[in-house]
């Protein structure tokens, strides 16, 4: 946790292959491309739980959006690769 609890979602494709692990049955690993509604982003921290009021996600303030609620993301790919 380093932005705060919750989902974490990137739009930088190679970080989130960073937090991905092969299995250890094939040495597949599985991404998905999500629809996420990040609406207004504040700064995080790993203390939060929720953002601040008057802000949906909290963010890095480059690529990294943390969501707080199960409505605000849905997978629309799962990727699976080697």
């Amino acid at each position: 946790v380093i932005y705060g609890q919750g989902a974490y979602f990137s739009a930088d494709a190679s970080y989130s292959h960073n937090h991905t692990r092969p299995s250890m049955l094939n040495g597949e690993r599985c991404m998905f491309v999500a629809n996420v509604l990040v609406g207004n982003s504040a700064l995080g921290n790993r203390h939060m739980k929720t953002p601040p009021s008057g802000y949906d996600s909290t963010t890095d303030g480059k690529h990294i959006f943390v969501t707080h609620r199960d409505d605000q993301a849905y997978a629309t790919y799962l990727i699976v690769y080697k």
